[in-house]
């Protein structure tokens, strides 16, 4: 009997944990995947953020020119020192946008590669499950436990993310940037937390909906696989 129980014990754990994980791929595979569709997002903010009035005022406050004298400038003498930058201003987002997509191309056949292993993980705790409790219902009515917690964790911890951000650029810019003038670092890290926030909007909100979905649906299974497994173990009492 004793022995029972630790068998019963360690399937129900590694259901857990298999489950765990395959939310875990599941979750991250659907915000990696909303990232690399909305790197067009990413780039029209950096445009917006990084565009000419943001060169020209950075520049301005360096040299101690107006804005207008310098575009003046550069329509004189377009080989200078900058004005590259102020004549195509959408260079540093594409090149920028250029080398993240050189970066996280690897990523998107990895992310492909990783979905048999979510679905085994799946399969894996719903055999577990079945093991520690001998019951399709009570199995289903655990994995309806375990979704719902693991639901309602992702949703505060996506939901609580960009009010986040403004700390983490912060930090991070910091240990980058402390050659930057106290200003330019300031109004850099203001801009990054508007692209990024833009950037995350989308696959943040989907990945809420889909947190909303599984909760409801968790929910509803956790309560009607309760009745169906209390029910069953009273007929065998019987």
């Amino acid at each position: 009997m004793k022995a029972k129980k630790i068998l019963q014990f360690l399937s129900n754990s590694l259901a857990g944990l298999f489950l765990t994980a395959g939310f875990f791929i599941l979750f991250a595979s659907i915000f990696a995947t909303g990232l690399l569709d909305n790197l067009d997002v990413l780039e029209s903010s950096m445009q917006e953020q990084f565009g000419l009035d943001f060169i020209l005022e950075q520049m301005a406050k360096e040299s101690q020119l107006t804005k207008q004298q310098i575009i003046d400038l550069c329509m004189k003498n377009p080989s200078q020192e900058g004005c590259s930058q102020i004549n195509n201003p959408e260079m540093f987002s594409s090149q920028a946008i250029g080398e993240i997509e050189k970066q996280i191309n690897p990523y998107k056949s990895l992310i492909e590669k990783f979905k048999p292993l979510m679905i085994l993980f799946f399969i894996l705790s719903l055999v577990f499950y079945f093991l520690g409790t001998f019951s399709i219902y009570a199995s289903i009515f655990k994995i309806s436990i375990n979704t719902l917690i693991s639901s309602c964790l992702g949703y505060v911890a996506f939901a609580s993310l960009p009010g986040l951000l403004p700390n983490v650029i912060d930090q991070a810019v910091s240990m980058v940037s402390s050659d930057l003038p106290l200003e330019l670092s300031a109004n850099f890290k203001e801009s990054l937390a508007i692209i990024i926030g833009d950037w995350l909007e989308i696959p943040i909100a989907e990945l809420k909906t889909l947190f909303v979905y599984l909760i409801i649906s968790s929910l509803v299974c956790s309560v009607a696989f309760y009745l169906l497994k209390k029910k069953q173990n009273k007929g065998k009492n019987k």
